[in-house]
């Protein structure tokens, strides 16, 4: 499996460490409900700020550990500047680009990123962005045209014995990549590891979605 060269961003609570940023754990109420874009952004900077300087307020320590506290100041303040929420319904792509790109140009970083609306090449994009170490923003769409049916994709974990089992299912929610391999994509969502199967997503895509919502935020160098 491809990976990222550093392990991921956790949050401490106590002697609890989490596989990146949990929205549940927020103190805001909107966060909670719909704030999943808001923390894959938040563990993308945080990720990044091993590179560059674009976290100042915050120092990782040498796992990638940031304590809660910290990760509450972070994301609050990326919402108010940088990542709006609309109650009951999140963020979408275009306002993830737009903030992206916003946080990338008043922090003078070489970076620029893109909301992939014709993804075709999904999953090459996904590999390029793991090869130069940067997470990827993915999106599960919601049902489409059909917004209200509650069709879902299925997370997965890992047993020991490279095993998976279905855990949980998602629709209309970010999740951050960390890994990808010929059939399976390692992500972070809810602060745990997790999988999603890559035929499984596809089918999802084309038969309850559709290609512009189920994408990526494709972050290259300048």
């Amino acid at each position: 499996m491809l990976m990222l060269e550093h392990p991921y961003i956790s949050v401490t609570d106590g002697s609890r460490r989490s596989y990146g940023g949990d929205q549940g754990k927020s103190e805001n109420a909107t966060m909670r409900r719909c704030g999943c874009g808001v923390i894959a952004a938040a563990d993308v900077l945080l990720y990044l700020s091993r590179r560059y300087d674009c976290v100042k307020a915050v120092r990782l320590d040498p796992s990638g550990a940031i304590s809660s506290e910290e990760y509450e100041q972070l994301t609050a303040l990326l919402r108010r500047r940088y990542f709006p929420l609309i109650p009951h319904a999140g963020m979408n792509g275009v306002t993830l680009m737009t903030g992206m790109n916003l946080y990338f140009m008043r922090n003078r970083l070489p970076l620029s990123a893109e909301w992939r609306f014709f993804n075709n090449d999904l999953w090459e994009r996904i590999t390029k962005m793991l090869a130069e170490d940067i997470p990827v923003i993915m999106a599960v769409g919601p049902n489409f045209p059909f917004f209200w049916q509650n069709n879902r994709t299925v997370l997965y974990t890992k047993d020991d014995a490279g095993n998976y089992h279905p855990s949980s299912s998602t629709k209309a929610h970010y999740v951050t990549v960390t890994g990808l391999d010929e059939g399976w994509v390692q992500i972070s969502s809810w602060g745990r590891l997790l999988y999603i199967n890559r035929a499984e997503f596809d089918e999802y895509t084309k038969k309850h979605s559709a290609g512009f919502l189920c994408s990526i935020l494709y972050i290259k160098h300048k």
